[in-house]
């Protein structure tokens, strides 16, 4: 279809350009359960939750431990596996006895300081 004004394909390029995006859209979200707006807004929440376990690197400051957390992560250009440690900041409470080189299992709270974003939940293993 040619249209000659300007004005006209403008309207047209619109028109386009929505019934491509009500296509995707239909397309992505198929079946009713999937899609985010079939539930109401109070019914939908979404919790992240993590734990994690790591080592104890550091006990050098007051209710509060720094945990060593190791992973293995694939290279995306090579296929290898690589080792990749995080080191996170986590709230102890003081009744638990951490020292260094203890294995404990960490837990996400809410931002408890601009560090701190988990509580040590318990320990896995002591140090020898």
């Amino acid at each position: 279809m040619y249209v000659s004004t300007c004005s006209q394909v403008r309207c047209f390029v619109v028109i386009h350009f929505k019934m491509q995006s009500c296509v995707l859209r239909s397309s992505a979200f198929s079946t009713p359960s999937m899609r985010p707006a079939a539930q109401g807004r109070r019914s939908l929440v979404v919790v992240a939750v993590q734990d994690v376990q790591g080592t104890v690197v550091s006990t050098a400051m007051n209710k509060t431990v720094v945990v060593k957390v190791e992973r293995l992560a694939e290279h995306p250009d090579y296929f290898k596996r690589i080792r990749s440690t995080k080191r996170y900041f986590a709230h102890d409470d003081g009744t638990k006895e951490i020292s260094i080189g203890d294995y404990v299992r960490l837990e996400g709270c809410r931002p408890l300081s601009k560090n701190k974003r988990f509580s040590v939940a318990e320990i896995i293993r002591k140090a020898n």
